[in-house]
């Protein structure tokens, strides 16, 4: 009886580490369709009512989820005026960000090359720079959405069969 709870509680074990790998790929669509939507608003926000950029990274902490940490961060940093690079606050914040976990290194390295563009151009050079990471970014999501049932049925077919083997194995 001991040894089929044990296999029961192996291969149990065994699909959940599966189902939390597929949730990973979940996730960090999530965080990108979140970033979509922050591309958008600040698109809006510089063109429509010319906001600064302190003020910018205010709203889209009240409207975030995953990234509302971030742009806290990048608010007080502006407003403290410590000096720097707003390129460099931008970093720091990516590398201090709990959800930068979730993404691979190409999302990481478009993210960095967002914050080198973004509050130090001239407002149509920012509103076009904006709306070429927004497609880009609208195709990196489209693939990651491509991507992620075969994914998430490997993920999970993975840890079913890693949870069996081990149980054979143990039991």
């Amino acid at each position: 009886m001991t040894r089929f709870i044990g296999m029961v509680l192996i291969i149990s074990g065994g699909i959940l580490s599966g189902h939390y790998f597929a949730e990973k790929s979940l996730i960090r669509i999530h965080i990108l369709e979140e970033f979509e939507q922050a591309l958008q608003f600040m698109y809006g926000e510089i063109e429509y009512s010319a906001a600064d950029i302190a003020g910018i990274f205010k709203s889209l902490a009240a409207r975030s989820r995953h990234c509302r940490d971030f742009w806290l961060f990048m608010y007080d940093r502006i407003l403290k005026n410590e000096g720097g690079t707003l390129y460099s606050i931008w970093e720091e914040g990516l590398n201090n960000s709990g959800w930068a976990r979730y993404l691979l290194y190409e999302d990481r390295l478009f993210m960095e090359e967002v914050g080198k563009n973004t509050g130090n151009l001239d407002r149509q050079s920012q509103l076009h720079t904006l709306d070429i990471f927004k497609k880009r970014l609208a195709g990196i999501i489209s693939a990651a959405r491509s991507e992620y049932k075969g994914k998430a049925k490997a993920c999970h077919a993975a840890g079913a069969a890693a949870g069996v083997f081990l149980s054979i194995l143990l039991v």
